[in-house]
């Protein structure tokens, strides 16, 4: 089981790492990065709860690589709000 839950934390990590790069640092098509904004921030609820399922069974430094996976999701989520998805509901 624990192997299972390794390869779904690697996974997760990779999405949302990967979308919240294309959301905050991509302007290749109009509109993609709010997009990428949009589908980052469901990922991130994935990564994030992933992360936190497998966090009370973890021990030594893979606990400490766990806590920093739970809390970088709620983080990256909320850059991405603030520099992708704010201003292109409010028009700043």
């Amino acid at each position: 089981m624990e192997h299972n839950s390794k390869k779904w934390r690697i996974i997760s990590g990779i999405a949302g790492l990967s979308f919240f790069l294309i959301a905050n640092f991509t302007n290749f098509f109009a509109g993609l990065n709010v997009l990428a904004g949009c589908l980052q921030i469901i990922v991130n609820v994935f990564v994030f709860a992933t992360w936190l399922k497998a966090y009370p069974r973890c021990r030594g430094f893979e606990k400490f690589v766990t806590f920093i996976g739970v809390i970088f999701p709620p983080f990256m989520a909320g850059i991405t709000i603030w520099r992708v998805l704010l201003p292109a509901i409010f028009g700043f």
